[in-house]
C-alpha cells in the first residue's frame, strides 16, 4: 500500500487539510482534527485556494476538507484543479450551500463527499473517515435533496443524474431513504 493511499487501517493516522476562509471555522476544524484519539493528523488550514495548493500538493493529505465559497478561486475550482493530480486524496466539501446545482457541480468537479456546516462535529469526523476509506459522505439533507432532484414531482420516476453511475444513483437513493453507509454497502 502506498503512503498516499486513502485506504486506511485502524492504526493509520489520517492526514487532513482544510481550506476555509472563515477563521473561526478553521480553528474549529483544527481542534476537531487534533482531538486526542481522533486518528487524524492536522496537515494545515488555509484561507484561500491560492495559499493552499502548493502545501497541499507537497503534503499529500488523505482528505482535504474544502469550503465552496472562497475568495478569488472557489473551492469547487480548487477541487477541479487538484483531484486529477491527487487521485489518492479524498475531497470533502463542507459548506452552507444545499442547492442541487452546487452539489452536482462539486461532485462533477471531483468531490467525494458533501457535508453541510450544520453537521455535528462527530458527523464531520465520521465523514472525513468515511471519505478516507473510499466512501462518499453526504449530509442526510443533501442525500434527500439529490434523490428528490431527479424524481419527477408528478410521476415518481428517477431521472438520470449526469456524471453518476447507476450504482452511485442507487447509493444516493438508499442514503436518502435513511440507510446508513454500512447498510448501503
Amino acid at each position: 500500500m502506498s503512503e498516499s493511499s486513502i485506504e486506511t487501517t485502524a492504526l493509520k493516522t489520517l492526514r487532513v487539510a482544510v481550506v476555509e476562509d472563515d477563521a473561526t471555522l478553521r480553528l474549529f476544524m483544527r481542534k476537531l482534527i487534533e482531538k486526542p484519539g481522533s486518528g487524524f493528523e492536522f496537515v494545515g488550514a488555509w484561507e484561500t485556494a491560492e495559499e493552499a495548493v502548493k502545501p497541499i500538493v507537497e503534503s499529500t493529505p488523505h482528505v482535504i476538507v474544502v469550503d465552496l465559497e472562497l475568495p478569488k478561486v472557489s473551492g469547487m475550482e480548487l477541487i477541479r484543479q487538484l483531484s486529477p493530480r491527487m487521485s489518492n486524496t479524498a475531497f470533502v466539501v463542507l459548506t452552507i450551500h444545499d442547492d442541487p446545482e452546487k452539489v452536482f457541480a462539486a461532485l462533477r468537479a471531483g468531490a467525494n463527499g458533501y457535508l453541510l456546516k450544520t453537521a455535528k462535529p462527530n458527523e464531520i469526523a465520521a465523514g472525513i473517515r468515511q471519505a478516507s476509506e473510499g466512501g462518499s459522505p453526504l449530509s442526510p439533507d443533501i442525500a434527500r435533496l439529490l434523490i428528490k432532484s431527479f424524481q419527477d414531482p408528478i410521476v415518481p420516476q428517477k431521472k438520470e443524474i449526469p456524471g453518476l453511475t447507476p450504482r452511485e444513483s442507487q447509493i444516493l437513493e438508499r442514503l436518502a431513504q435513511g440507510m446508513v453507509p454500512k447498510e448501503v454497502g
